[in-house]
């Protein structure tokens, strides 16, 4: 189910004075200013804006490259992020091939990757600021992707009942 928040149908109550019971509610629309919310709340917008920690591989003038806060799923795993908060590779085409060109220089310094980017919660998106996952591959290394939690459990089954 999609929250109010996700539709951009968020209003708050705010306490404006007397009413029925001590105080009159007014509406405060603050649809206009949504994007500006998500970005203060958004991880990659605070890494950006130098305001928490990252691990930077490399920066261009409108993108950056981190590491995975945890690690990522395999060393020399690296995040491209572009500093213009969109939510993903659909939002600003220009901001995606910004991002997407910086993410090819890094690939093309590799023998073997993947190049992933998700759009939205059913593609597996959890982190909803434009970010694109740069994973070097290895000969047998048996990664599999996607790598979401769901495919982890459906493994770690296999293997208890192998």
């Amino acid at each position: 189910m999609r929250r109010a928040w996700d539709r951009g149908e968020f209003n708050i109550g705010l306490a404006t004075g007397p009413g029925p019971s001590g105080l009159v509610v007014a509406d405060l629309d603050l649809r206009p200013h949504r994007e500006e919310l998500s970005m203060r709340a958004c991880a990659f917008c605070s890494i950006v804006a130098g305001d928490a920690p990252a691990t930077v591989v490399r920066r261009w003038k409108s993108v950056i490259a981190i590491r995975p806060r945890r690690g990522g799923v395999n060393d020399g795993h690296v995040l491209v992020i572009p500093h213009q908060h969109v939510t993903d590779v659909g939002t600003d085409p220009a901001v995606a091939a910004t991002a997407m060109a910086a993410a090819a220089e890094l690939a093309s310094e590799l023998p073997a990757c993947n190049v992933i980017t998700s759009k939205g919660r059913t593609a597996s998106q959890t982190v909803f600021h434009l970010h694109i996952h740069i994973v070097p591959r290895r000969e047998g290394d048996n990664l599999p992707l996607p790598w979401t939690p769901q495919q982890e459990a459906e493994q770690t089954t296999k293997e208890t009942h192998v």
